[in-house]
């Protein structure tokens, strides 16, 4: 029962594959430098978490906004190992991984512009 791994090189030459994971990338790149570009090294503590209920309710040091992006590339590392090793049995399970992938890069995105605009 030894199953082998399907190639990284045919996996990442499919194309929709490809394009999500090339769209997840540029996604979180902008994301890191959104937040390099907009959250200096402030002295004081920062706002890192807003609720519509309660309004901020976490704040702590201006390094900790970088979590963000770091949480958002395992996400999206771990969801392109899992594709890859799942691709030789079902593709769509694949595409599935690559597009929450992509879903969860663009809404980490807006939580880093909502976070630099909380914090001006």
């Amino acid at each position: 029962m030894s199953q082998k791994i399907y190639p990284l090189k045919l996996y990442l030459k499919d194309k929709p594959i490809l394009v999500m994971f090339v769209i997840s990338l540029l996604f979180n790149i902008a994301t890191w430098i959104w937040l390099i570009i907009n959250v200096h090294s402030y002295i004081g503590q920062v706002f890192l978490h807003y609720n519509i209920l309660f309004g901020v309710d976490l704040v702590g040091e201006w390094y900790r906004v970088f979590y963000i992006p770091v949480i958002s590339l395992l996400i999206l590392f771990f969801n392109t190992i899992l594709g890859w090793l799942l691709f030789h049995k079902d593709k769509v399970v694949s595409y599935l991984l690559h597009g929450v992938a992509v879903l969860v890069q663009i809404l980490l995105l807006v939580v880093s512009a909502i976070l630099v605009f909380l914090n001006i």
